[in-house]
């Protein structure tokens, strides 16, 4: 299988490129038409909103100044003042009024408007005269006109303007559009200077169902919902495409909020600054665009609600436009990154021509051919240049592995001394130091101790890991001209430092130096204290093995100087002096007897002070040797004269005196001796005194039970048993809590009060038979376990005896 070529990566990474921008772009034109689709359909819906309150009030505005000249007119004054005779109003005054109205209703042909007298109980329209008998009065007139007159418009039923004469067909005719509209939008005039007639008014109206169309278009196919509703200051509908909505609160309609899917009872108020709002709405599941303005006409409020489904449609052909602007723009891109990515792939393809097929191959040798996957161009001329690189890599690596291991091998050799004298320059030379070997005047070796010893950063599994830190501390604080290379040899970091200068003091003063700075870097870098060995300066480089030897003799000291040291071989020499070691074997005796007795705690100190008495001696690291083996001696004769075995202490595959040779320090000693010696001997003491202790004590309780009737004391017990007495004394009281005397005496009692239950014996011979020289020693140890005398504790057990019979 072939992975895709460097070309067709090109191809691809070109339309990528050119993709990104243009789905960008694309979606920015989207997002930039929608919003300005959007935002023009908000400016028309709020012109159209403008537009329609401007025609409806300025149609009202005009309604209501025709209403006041008529209240002026004097044809109208003139027939309410003249109420002497109806028949003269009728003939003289009607025709005028009628005339008057006509001229009104040229003006606006859906007026309607009546003049009404209530206290002569007539009323004139533009059709006619009637009388009460003919047009019963039921408006509440007074209301009306209070509420005009503070409110302005009202709405009020249409049965206003209607009358019961039929013949009159010149109404009908009028009124044949105004079929179901059931209210009229009210304004009612009080007439002045009519003191006859106070109850008088005109009352002019238009159809509340004509206030959809304000502008003279033509019917709307929309659902009943879409279109122009108004509504007043008590959110009650005024105008909607329903007529049937007409006069019910907004809440009728089922307006629910789209966001939170709540009914919308009333609109929130909307700011002048703002003049418009805008909600979206759902009507009968179908999403509606709500627009609404408030008006200084008394409090109403215009609504405009449109459908949402034509600019889903708009939304919809913007982005198939955008969808074929972008397709065209995409595969001119593919076609022009085809043919840029052939030529920018020429030099390449020569490239690979130039470096030839069989890298590739010997690339891919070990992967099976049926899984084989061919790479691309330049993956095949990287895999050629990798491998050589590769290659270069191994080879340097393992030469650095093996000059790594060749120069710490070189170091050992020498060392140890296994370097002749012959070839010690010429060693040297070949493992790089060849000013070393021409240059040094004086050398000397340096051995590094980790402590460890209790340590509450580090344990002793930790040790090989600190001393490859310390190497590469070492490594790196002396410059490489002032050392050999540092290696761990025997648990010590040991290297070779040389000097140039032939001065003795200067040299020695510079290792003094150097290794206090070392061990100050290595306690502030890994938290440890580290002792240091040093020999004495040597002037030939063949005298590196003996250095070597000086500087590990040089940290034995450390057993009686301490830890965290730095100590120069001869430094602390002792072998001249006259002196005639004192062994602490008082001290030794103790503590063989304490862990005979199994006491830990006295002999963890007893083993303190005999190593602090031992260690106060001046004495070189081989007497101070000799003096820990002869303790072990001690012990392990203690360990095999008690019968153990001395694989139940050490599991370990070295013996005892091995782990002791490696010790070097006073704080390592009684850390071996406590754990690995003392301790585990006193836990095998401890249960063999604990099972000796339970099978005396239940001896001694058997003898007891036995011959509790006889002169019994611990003494003949002890006899018995062939213990000393107060041994016997000792063991009995910790296994059993109480004293020899005081079981003895509680066992007694116990047999005397069964005796007292189940035998008629009297006291006195119940004491004698339990050994009691006078029946008041008895009866004054009975009183003081039992709180009463035997003769009481009898009456009260039989009269106890007798109440249960009863």
């Amino acid at each position: 299988m072939r992975t895709l070529s460097y070309l067709h990566k090109m191809i691809i990474f070109g339309l990528l490129l050119s993709t990104v921008p243009i789905l960008l772009t694309g979606i920015a034109a989207f997002i930039y038409s929608s919003n300005q689709t959007e935002l023009h359909r908000t400016q028309a819906n709020q012109q159209l909103l403008e537009q329609i309150q401007s025609n409806v009030e300025h149609k009202l505005a005009t309604v209501s100044y025709m209403l006041d000249q008529a209240v002026r007119s004097p044809i109208t004054l003139r027939s309410l003042t003249d109420s002497n005779s109806l028949q003269r109003v009728s003939k003289l005054q009607a025709g005028d009024l009628q005339t008057e109205f006509q001229h009104m209703k040229s003006w606006e042909p859906l007026l309607d408007i009546i003049l009404v007298n209530q206290s002569k109980d007539w009323l004139i329209n533009h059709a006619g005269f009637y009388t009460n008998t003919r047009f019963p009065l039921s408006l509440p007139m007074k209301d009306l006109i209070a509420d005009t007159l503070t409110s302005g418009w009202q709405l009020a039923p249409s049965t206003i303007f209607s009358n019961e004469d039929e013949d009159k067909q010149s109404i009908s005719s009028e009124r044949l559009s105004d079929k179901g509209c059931i209210y009229h939008i009210t304004l009612a005039r009080t007439i002045p200077d009519a003191s006859a007639s106070s109850n008088a008014a005109l009352i002019a109206g238009i159809p509340a169902c004509y206030m959809q169309n304000p502008l003279a278009q033509s019917p709307t196919t929309e659902a009943s919902a879409s279109g122009l509703i108004i509504i007043n200051r008590e959110q009650r509908i005024i105008a909607h495409p329903n007529a049937s909505f007409i006069g019910q609160p907004l809440s009728a309609i089922g307006l629910r909020d789209r966001k939170n899917g709540e009914h919308i009872q009333a609109l929130p108020p909307v700011m002048y600054s703002d003049a418009y709002a805008e909600r979206e709405v759902q009507l009968a599941n179908a999403d509606y665009s709500l627009t609404y303005s408030p008006s200084t006409l008394k409090g109403w409020t215009y609504i405009l609600i449109s459908p949402e489904n034509t600019l889903t449609q708009d939304y919809i052909k913007i982005g198939f436009h955008t969808l074929y602007i972008s397709m065209a723009i995409l595969l001119l891109s593919l076609l022009l990154a085809w043919l840029g990515s052939q030529r920018m792939l020429a030099p390449i393809r020569r490239i690979l021509t130039q470096l030839g097929d069989h890298i590739i191959h010997k690339g891919y040798s070990v992967v099976p051919k049926q899984s084989m996957i061919m790479p691309d161009e330049l993956e095949q001329i990287r895999m050629g240049v990798s491998q050589l690189s590769d290659a270069h890599s191994q080879l340097e690596s393992t030469l650095n592995q093996h000059q790594n291991q060749i120069r710490t091998y070189a170091m050992m050799q020498l060392l140890q001394g296994k370097t002749s004298f012959k070839t010690l320059h010429s060693t040297l030379r070949e493992q790089g130091y060849v000013t070393h070997a021409s240059t040094w005047q004086l050398i000397a070796v340096i051995a590094l101790q980790p402590e460890l010893i209790n340590h509450s950063k580090y344990k002793m599994e930790d040790r090989s890991l600190l001393l490859f830190a310390i190497q590469n501390m070492l490594e790196e604080t002396l410059q490489p001209d002032q050392q050999l290379l540092p290696i761990v040899l025997e648990q010590h970091v040991v290297t070779v430092i040389g000097s140039t200068e032939g001065d003795l003091m200067l040299f020695s003063e510079h290792i003094s130096r150097l290794t206090e700075r070392l061990q100050q870097q290595i306690h502030e870098v890994l938290d440890l204290k580290v002792s240091i060995g040093l020999s004495q300066p040597h002037p030939f480089m063949n005298h590196i093995p003996q250095a070597y030897n000086e500087a590990i003799d040089a940290l034995k000291h450390r057993m009686r100087l301490g830890t965290g040291i730095i100590v120069q071989y001869q430094q602390h020499d002792l072998t001249s002096a006259a002196w005639a070691m004192t062994y602490p074997e008082a001290i030794e005796y103790s503590l063989l007897q304490s862990i005979q007795q199994a006491d830990e705690a006295v002999a963890t100190q007893q083993l303190i002070e005999l190593l602090e008495t031992l260690f106060s001696l001046e004495c070189t690291p081989e007497e101070y040797q000799y003096a820990l083996m002869r303790l072990l001696t001690q012990i392990l004769k203690l360990v095999q004269d008690s019968g153990i075995r001395l694989a139940q202490i050490s599991q370990s595959h070295r013996s005892l005196f091995q782990e002791l040779h490696i010790l070097q320090s006073a704080a390592e000693v009684e850390h071996w001796f406590s754990q690995r010696v003392i301790l585990p001997v006193i836990h095998i003491f401890k249960e063999r005194q604990l099972a000796q202790s339970q099978h005396i004590s239940e001896k001694v309780i058997a003898i007891i039970q036995q011959d509790y009737d006889k002169d019994l004391t611990l003494d003949e017990c002890a006899m018995r048993l062939h213990y000393n007495a107060n041994y016997l004394s000792s063991v009995f009281r910790k296994e059993t809590g109480a004293s020899f005397s005081e079981y003895l005496t509680r066992y007694r009692l116990n047999i005397a009060k069964r005796w007292l239950d189940e035998r008629d014996w009297t006291v006195k011979e119940i004491a004698e038979r339990l050994r009691y020289t006078n029946p008041q020693n008895f009866i004054r140890s009975f009183r003081k376990w039992e709180g009463m005398t035997p003769g009481r504790y009898r009456e009260r057990k039989r009269h106890h005896e007798r109440a249960v019979k009863r």
